[in-house]
């Protein structure tokens, strides 16, 4: 079954609650982890994660936690889960490693894995944490994407 991981969900809910958050305000690990129901273990060892990438920032003190590095606007869902889990891979043979498959010469599904990778990795580069300030638990999310192309 494909699912996103813990991990990708944890970093995802973190970074839409610092999007919310005023401008030069940071949130504290407890904070962000009680607001969004992180164990906050877990979100202090993701939280380095999204800094060393450049989609948060950390601020050491009394007035210190973590913030967006960059305006929500900027950063979108796939680069926060290939923050913390590395390229999103369908199947193995989307990213053209196939020295381990026996039958890709007569594969029928290596071309649908293929198209189900990009439309995947399009959608998610589309939607971003500023599309997150206006959505409602449970509610449509508006991105526009061309069904034929993928793009919006």
């Amino acid at each position: 079954m494909l699912e996103l991981s813990r991990k990708s969900d944890y970093a995802l809910r973190a970074l839409i609650y610092l999007a919310r958050l005023p401008a030069n305000r940071y949130g504290r690990v407890s904070e962000i982890a009680k607001a969004k129901d992180i164990p906050q273990a877990f979100l202090a060892q993701i939280l380095p994660i999204l800094a060393n990438r450049g989609l948060v920032k950390s601020q050491q003190g009394a007035h210190g936690g973590y913030s967006l590095a960059r305006i929500p606007a900027d950063i979108n869902f796939l680069e926060v889960i290939e923050a913390v889990e590395g390229p999103l891979r369908l199947n193995k043979c989307v990213d053209g490693d196939h020295s381990d498959c026996s039958i890709l010469d007569v594969c029928e599904m290596q071309s649908v894995w293929s198209q189900a990778q990009k439309q995947t990795a399009d959608f998610l580069s589309k939607v971003t944490m500023a599309d997150m300030l206006s959505a409602r638990n449970h509610g449509p999310v508006n991105i526009e994407v061309d069904p034929a192309s993928g793009r919006g």
